[in-house]
């Protein structure tokens, strides 16, 4: 009886099953990470082909839209064109100020501050800016929602630019990884300069 009792309370305090060595690694191993963010996993949507996918997306945004059903693509083409106005919105903060004004006679009355001005344009400019949008927003929604449309490719290259410095896939996704970076920082600098100028009245150190 005691020889059973005693290999009972060794069975008892025995290890079940013992994990091999390094399997505990293997699993952690197994799991991929973001680039961007090592410490949260790989979100499942970001596999790496876009330009600019370094898999950040902390909040799981491009794992919603893809289980329900939604397209990346369709989010790229909004990213690239608030990047590609926001690029623009930059030097409109700046130019008006170093620069100058247009050297016509209805931007005698409009300040130099983009914040102010845009209350101080005229209804026939307003106008001319309102249908001309419209336009260009009706002639590129022709082409983003075609079947197998390229995000942001619209076939606007007046300089030529793509035959001679993105004549290769390689180039061309080197230039659309340069593109987005611009983009993403633009859209951070405008909003920077959006909120110093509406506090400050100015965005130092240019105005």
């Amino acid at each position: 009886m005691l020889a059973s009792l005693t290999t009972s309370l060794t069975l008892g305090f025995a290890p079940m099953g013992r994990v091999p060595a390094g399997s505990a690694a293997n699993v952690v191993m197994q799991i991929e990470r973001s680039a961007a963010i090592p410490f949260l996993k790989k979100p499942p949507a970001l596999d790496g082909t876009m330009a600019g996918d370094k898999g950040f997306d902390p909040l799981g945004f491009s794992t919603t839209i893809t289980e329900l059903g939604g397209d990346l693509n369709y989010v790229r083409e909004a990213e690239l064109m608030h990047g590609r106005q926001s690029m623009l919105a930059c030097v409109g903060f700046v130019v008006p100020s170093v620069f100058g004004k247009l050297n016509v006679p209805w931007t005698a009355d409009v300040s130099t501050d983009p914040l102010t001005a845009q209350y101080q344009l005229p209804g026939v400019v307003l106008a001319q800016l309102g249908v001309s949008i419209a336009i260009a927003e009706a002639i590129r929604a022709s082409i983003i929602y075609k079947e197998g449309s390229v995000p942001g490719e619209h076939g606007f290259d007046p300089a030529g630019f793509i035959p001679k410095y993105c004549n290769t896939p390689e180039k061309m996704m080197k230039m659309k990884e340069k593109e987005i970076t611009h983009a993403r920082a633009a859209m951070i600098a405008v909003t920077g300069c959006f909120f110093q100028d509406a506090v400050t009245g100015s965005v130092w150190p240019f105005f």
